[in-house]
Order: structure tokens, then C-alpha cells, then sequence
């Protein structure tokens, strides 16, 4: 015999149910998790060498691009109005280009 008494199934106590996270949270989230990433490195890098990173601006405007893109096609998957489609596009783009011009001006920066 237990020493724990079980509850019966009509007893009033229901088990907490699980709700995942919306799409948007999960996709802040995740916007979170990589400029937290990003910050490390370049605080890691300044400690190692005395020298901060100069000049890369579109690797810490990337993560923001890309989670309004998120947002904004989450968005309009669930209301379907093109101005939302629109501004996920743009940010889509804008994300990539932050992306590609901070990538090189990391390149530069390290390798010069």
C-alpha cells in the first residue's frame, strides 16, 4: 500500500494543461536567444584583445529585421492583409543586407 493517498478521477483537481508559446513569442524569443549570442561574442572578443569591433552595425541590426519579418508574416498568415506582406518583405530584405554588410565589415575588421 501507498502512503500517499490517490485522487480519484472525480475528485475537483484537474492536472495543469500545457499551452504552448504563439508563434510570435517563440519568434521574439528566438530574436532574443541571437542578439544574446551576438553580445557575448563581441564582449568576449573586447576582453580577449583590449579593442572593441568598429564599424558593424548590420550585425546588430540583422536580428531585429528578422524578427519583425517573422512577426509580420505571422501576421499576415493569420489575417491576410498585404500591408503586413508588404513590411515582412521589406524587413526580409533589409534583414539580409544587415546581414551580408555586417558580415563583411566583420571580415574587414578582423582580418585588417
Amino acid at each position: 500500500m501507498s502512503d500517499h493517498p490517490t485522487p480519484s478521477p472525480n475528485s475537483g483537481e484537474q492536472k495543469p494543461s500545457y499551452t504552448p508559446a504563439s508563434p510570435v513569442k517563440r519568434a521574439l524569443a528566438w530574436m532574443g536567444i541571437v542578439y544574446m549570442v551576438i553580445l557575448v561574442l563581441l564582449t568576449t572578443y573586447n576582453m580577449a584583445t583590449g579593442e572593441p569591433i568598429h564599424n558593424i552595425p548590420g550585425i546588430l541590426l540583422f536580428p531585429a529585421c528578422g524578427g519583425l519579418a517573422a512577426v509580420c508574416f505571422l501576421r499576415w498568415r493569420e489575417i491576410k492583409k498585404l500591408p503586413l506582406l508588404i513590411l515582412g518583405v521589406l524587413a526580409a530584405v533589409a534583414c539580409a543586407v544587415n546581414l551580408v554588410t555586417g558580415v563583411m565589415s566583420l571580415v574587414a575588421a578582423l582580418g585588417g
